[in-house]
């Protein structure tokens, strides 16, 4: 057991350390356009929604490009209205890297970790930054195969064949796991990864694995509320409006998790693209649902903190 514990959490480590790789990449190739659209672009909620979810997308993180939104209010950059339609855009963004580790690429992620070595081994700036691209994509697949391989030995463990039965039997549970873990590891995307991996091994229902999911939504929201610790009233609201929008979104959501399920099943060549996909609906169908009330809200919460100065 605890052999299997330690290559556990050594394939949650790689998947960590390549995710933080590509960011670096990304983040280096775009930090000041990502900014500058953070600041320029949200003038309005659905041009926000979109800055978020393509600077999301970028830097491979919702957390990052929250913190950012939550930062900027802190230094009066960003007015509060302003950042709920990046709030919304950034759980969409997360989502490509669910699709990404769906696809079908057998061994090629042992080439993308060969590329990528030779290619931080160059003192060309875009050459390096590809590189550590690369390197990091074959950290994430390999990650992914691991866990994948590591599902059916971990079923065997009575503790884990429990805790899976308890969260089969109740979806609320399977989402509450999958908020505390990851509001421990701050990366909600290896969470998905992970329900994926035990997915393809069929260790997981569909089912469970999208209430891990969205229980991986609410627990993202963990590293906003840190950093709003000490700011000002307004980014302690912007990382509040994460937490409320993702809790609500995921709560709504529980009771049509079994029809869901059963729809999205139909629609992949694999469980784990299932999941992959129903996680790209469902954010997307909470962002334009929610959006339309965005600008009311945004201005609620305004006239509460100008009546609060």
């Amino acid at each position: 057991m605890g052999r299997l514990l330690i290559t556990f959490f050594i394939y949650i480590t790689i998947f960590l350390f390549g995710m933080s790789v590509m960011k670096i990449a990304l983040a280096n190739a775009a930090e000041y356009r990502l900014k500058r659209a953070i600041y320029k672009l949200t003038d309005n909620p659905l041009k926000g929604l979109v800055v978020g979810t393509l600077a999301t997308a970028l830097v491979q993180s919702s957390s990052a490009v929250t913190v950012i939104t939550v930062g900027s209010v802190s230094t009066g950059l960003l007015s509060f209205r302003q950042t709920v339609g990046v709030i919304l855009g950034t759980n969409i963004g997360t989502t490509i890297t669910g699709e990404i580790a769906a696809l079908p690429v057998g061994k090629l992620h042992w080439a993308l970790l060969v590329v990528g070595c030779a290619l931080l081994c160059t003192a060309r700036q875009k050459a390096f930054l590809a590189g550590a691209f690369c390197f990091g994509l074959g950290c994430l697949y390999t990650a992914m195969h691991g866990f994948t391989a590591l599902a059916e030995p971990m079923e065997g463990l009575a503790p884990m064949q429990t805790v899976l039965q308890h969260m089969e039997a109740s979806p609320l549970l399977a989402l509450l796991v999958g908020a505390v873990f990851t509001a421990v590891i701050q990366s909600s995307s290896a969470t998905t990864l992970i329900a994926m991996g035990l997915l393809n091994a069929g260790t997981l229902s569909l089912a469970a694995g999208i209430a891990v999911m969205l229980g991986a939504n609410v627990g993202t929201c963990a590293t906003a509320l840190i950093a709003s610790v000490g700011s000002g009233r307004a980014a302690r609201w912007t990382a509040y409006t994460h937490a409320l929008f993702n809790a609500i979104g995921a709560l709504a959501f529980l009771p049509l998790i079994q029809p869901f399920s059963t729809w999205a099943g139909t629609k992949a060549m694999t469980p784990g693209a299932a999941l992959a996909h129903a996680s790209v609906l469902f954010n997307v169908i909470s962002a334009l649902l929610a959006l339309p009330f965005s600008s009311a809200y945004g201005r609620w919460v305004e006239q509460r903190l100008a009546g609060k100065k």
